[in-house]
């Protein structure tokens, strides 16, 4: 796998001597003193051989335009990441080589500052859904079911025992994860922290591992599904730019292990990112193309049919749920109340027949979860529609199953879910219904996050003299005087 700073230097266009010659330039330039510039410096730092002195570093970030804060925060060679992250994620192509480059990038995410935006969107996201196709159809090799396999013991032939065990026990641990979406009692930024603990374990895997190696197949189906566990749980703690930068590097890892079942989640997930935080008429291209993966006709792009009719009942490649309910909020957002009504139904039968199997990567919305989760989604059409009046009893529906005798766990997600009932509360002038849904969502989560904590401040700001709301804002702010960012 490429050091960054190999990146970062070939897209200057320079040479070792000339790249030592600028750092040392700007060493003294700022005030930082003399430094020899010699080629040796930099390739024993791109070699991962020696660390760059601190001053030196500083010199290196204020070339690329980094802040110093970030280098002291980070450590090397993490905040240059920072630089190359989303270039990577737009430009490396939909190979195994960029695939990599695209999970090394990612590894930063957790300590990235917040982006105000999602990162692909319209023609941009068309071409990289182009690209992604192209990859999973041009690979003919396998049975579909024998390319979505989960990682084990003994499937690669010639592969160490060592690694062999490691990656038996990052599965084992990635499985137990993926459970906890239907239903967890652990607070969502302790369990993406796990997940992105067994993330980096196996992007560190790829190191000096050849491409040819039966065994990089199996990892990047294992870094598509950890990639995946970081982007749901990402946006369950109110960080959908971050879960979009996880998103599309599970993309990458799915097309690059020719898992299509992988890569349908994933690109269904990424249109829940749209439906909330960019486009419909986006999320609508992403479910379509979804359905095209899990229907075998990738080459398609998804243009035509329906999600999930053309696809396998009772396969394990993802709840066709996801898909349905992903399509109709696509709808919704587009004014198409009829087509959303549908898809609904179509998730519900889908959720009640329990034939989709478990999830592949994120384990979104099986079992009980997926009702859940069309309920939820009924509500978000009719808020979507402009009627929350029409929301109004499927939120009422679903936050009262959380007080009920003997009531589910959680899901992760509930505080995000609860957000858009205050929405709906919102849209309606009940302010104390408001309030009381954000206690809930505090009283479920714990704390809430602080991505999600500035998400329901927002929502309460042009509120905030009114009684029940300034209590509210008070409860939070108690809360966040204990939040700490993620490590």
């Amino acid at each position: 796998m490429a050091h960054p700073l190999i990146l970062l230097r070939s897209a200057k266009g320079l040479s070792h001597p000339e790249y030592a010659r600028l750092v040392a330039r700007t060493h003294v330039e700022l005030g930082l003193g003399q430094m020899a510039a010699r080629r040796e410096k930099v390739s024993r730092w791109e070699s991962g051989r020696t660390v760059p002195e601190h001053t030196a570093q500083l010199a290196m970030a204020h070339i690329h335009g980094v802040a110093a804060r970030e280098v002291r925060r980070l450590g090397w060679p993490h905040w240059l990441h920072l630089v190359i992250g989303d270039t990577t994620l737009l430009e490396q192509p939909y190979t195994a080589a960029g695939a990599e480059l695209a999970l090394s990038s990612a590894l930063h995410l957790p300590k990235a500052p917040r982006s105000p935006r999602l990162l692909l969107r319209g023609p941009a996201l068309t071409a990289q859904l182009r690209s992604a196709l192209t990859q999973i159809a041009a690979d003919g090799g396998g049975t579909r079911a024998g390319r979505d396999a989960r990682p084990g013991r003994g499937d690669v032939p010639g592969r160490s025992q060592a690694l062999a065990e490691q990656l038996h026990w990052i599965e084992a641990r990635t499985g137990a994860l993926e459970r906890h979406e239907d239903g967890s009692l652990i607070p969502a930024e302790a369990l993406y922290r796990a997940a992105h603990a067994e993330h980096r374990l196996v992007v560190g895997l790829f190191n000096g591992r050849d491409r040819d190696d039966p065994a990089a197949r199996p990892l990047f189906r294992l870094a598509a599904r950890t990639a995946l566990l970081c982007t749901w749980l990402s946006s369950a703690v109110g960080e959908e730019t971050r879960a979009e930068r996880h998103n599309l590097t599970a993309i990458r890892a799915a097309a690059a292990a020719a898992a299509p079942g992988t890569a349908s989640a994933a690109m269904a997930h990424l249109a829940r990112r749209h439906l909330t935080a960019g486009s419909p008429a986006d999320a609508l291209a992403l479910v379509r193309a979804a359905a095209a993966v899990r229907s075998g006709q990738p080459g398609q792009s998804g243009q035509s049919g329906q999600p999930g009719q053309s696809g396998q009942r009772g396969s394990s490649y993802g709840p066709e749920s996801i898909l349905h309910c992903a399509e109709a909020l696509a709808l919704a957002r587009l004014g198409n109340a009829t087509g959303a009504a549908r898809a609904l139904d179509r998730a519900a039968a889908s959720a009640a027949s329990g034939g989709a199997g478990p999830a592949v990567g994120a384990g979104a919305g099986a079992g009980a979860g997926a009702e859940r989760c069309v309920t939820v989604s009924r509500a978000l059409a009719a808020l979507f529609l402009g009627d929350p009046q029409g929301a109004k009893p499927y939120f009422e529906l679903f936050t009262d199953s959380l007080l009920a005798p003997r009531s589910a766990v959680p899901s992760p997600q509930t505080g995000v879910w609860l957000l858009y009932a205050a929405d709906a509360h919102l849209a309606l002038g009940e302010l104390d219904r408001v309030a009381d849904t954000v206690h809930r969502a505090v009283d479920v989560t714990g704390r809430l996050p602080p991505g999600l904590d500035l998400q329901y401040r927002a929502r309460l700001a042009r509120h905030e003299n009114e009684p029940a709301v300034r209590q509210v804002l008070e409860r939070l702010d108690e809360g966040s005087r204990s939040n700490r960012p993620i490590p």
